[in-house]
C-alpha cells in the first residue's frame, strides 16, 4: 500500500468519477484504475462498485474513508510542522465561526492578531457556515480552530462569550414599542425558528419544553438572516442573537427579561483533542485564551 495509493482512493470517493479525478490528480485515467484495482487487491475488498455507469463507495470503502482521511491529514500536519520548524511554512490558521459572532468578535480577534509581536505574521483562512456546519468541519480535520454553539468529547472546548438571545419582530407589529419582553408576551405567536441541528433551535426547544409550550412554528430556516427576512414580511416573530441584518431588516431586536438567564447562547472556542496544533494554530488559541476567554462556567 502506497502513499499515492491512498491519495488517490480519498480523491476517487470524493468525486465519485474516474475521469474528474483523474484530471484533478493530473494522472491518466488507466493509471489511476490500476492503482486502485491494486489497492483493493492488497486489501482484498472491494472499495468502488459501478452500476450504470456510476461509481458509488462500497460499504468497505465506506469505512476505510474516515482511515485514510484522517491518515493524510496527520502527514499533512506533519509537513506543516517540519516547514514551521525549517520556517519554509506559511503562518496559516484555517478558523471557522458562526455568522452572528462575524461583526464582533472575528474583526477584534483579527485586530489583536496583526498587531501582536509573535503573531503578526499569521495569516487567516476563514469559513463561515451555521454552527452546527462549523463543528463537522472541524471534526473532519478542515479547520484548525473553530467558534462553535456545540461541545462534544472528542474536541477541548473553552467559553468565549455568552449571546443575549431578542425577540425578533416586524415594525408594525404590537410589541414593537416595548422595551422588553417575557416568555408569556410571545409564547403563543406564529415563531419562525432554526432548524433542528442548530444550537440555537435546541436551545429554544428546550425553553418551550419547560415551560409546557408547544411553539407554533410557521418556518425552519438555516441561519439568522433567513430568519430576518421571514420576520420582516411579518410572517412571525424569530429568537435570535444581534447579527448585523438586524440594522438593516424592517425588524426590531427586544430584549427578553429573563432572570434565569435562559435566553443566552454559549459561544465555544473548539479544538480536536486528538490532532496537534500547528504552532501558528496554538499561538491563536493562546492568544483567544488570554484576550476573549469568558470566566463565565460553560
Amino acid at each position: 500500500m502506497t502513499l499515492l495509493q491512498l491519495q488517490y482512493f480519498s480523491v476517487l470517493a470524493r468525486v465519485l468519477h474516474y475521469t474528474h479525478a483523474a484530471e484533478e490528480l493530473h494522472i491518466s485515467q488507466p493509471t489511476l484504475s490500476y492503482s486502485i484495482r491494486e489497492l483493493e487487491k492488497e486489501l482484498d475488498v472491494k472499495l468502488f462498485t459501478k452500476k450504470n455507469r456510476k461509481i458509488t463507495l462500497t460499504e468497505s470503502g465506506e469505512r476505510f474513508l474516515p482511515y485514510v482521511q484522517k491518515s493524510l491529514n496527520l502527514l499533512d500536519e506533519g509537513t506543516g510542522m517540519l516547514k514551521q520548524i525549517s520556517g519554509t511554512a506559511q503562518m496559516s490558521v484555517k478558523l471557522g465561526y458562526f455568522h452572528s459572532i462575524s461583526a464582533s468578535l472575528i474583526p477584534a480577534l483579527v485586530e489583536k492578531v496583526y498587531h501582536g509581536s509573535d503573531t503578526s505574521r499569521i495569516r487567516f483562512q476563514f469559513t463561515e457556515g451555521t454552527s452546527f456546519d462549523i463543528f463537522n468541519q472541524l471534526k473532519r480535520g478542515e479547520l484548525d480552530l473553530a467558534f462553535c454553539a456545540h461541545r462534544d468529547d472528542w474536541a477541548d472546548s473553552i467559553t468565549i462569550m455568552k449571546q443575549p438571545l431578542y425577540l425578533a419582530v416586524p415594525f408594525e407589529h404590537p410589541l414593537a414599542k416595548r422595551h422588553s419582553v417575557e416568555f408569556d408576551d410571545f409564547a403563543r405567536e406564529p415563531m419562525i425558528m432554526l432548524d433542528k441541528p442548530s444550537s440555537l433551535r435546541m436551545l429554544t426547544d428546550r425553553i418551550f419544553t419547560r415551560r409546557g409550550v408547544i411553539p407554533n412554528v410557521v418556518f425552519e430556516v438555516r441561519e439568522c438572516n433567513a430568519a430576518l427576512q421571514y420576520v420582516a414580511l411579518k410572517f412571525g416573530v424569530a429568537i435570535l442573537p444581534d447579527v448585523p441584518a438586524m440594522k438593516t431588516e424592517r425588524v426590531c431586536a427586544i430584549p427578553i427579561a429573563d432572570e434565569a438567564r435562559e435566553f443566552v447562547r454559549t459561544v465555544y472556542l473548539s479544538w480536536d483533542r486528538s490532532r496537534p496544533l500547528t504552532p501558528p494554530a496554538q499561538q491563536v488559541r493562546n492568544l483567544i485564551v488570554r484576550e476573549f476567554a469568558s470566566s463565565s462556567p460553560g
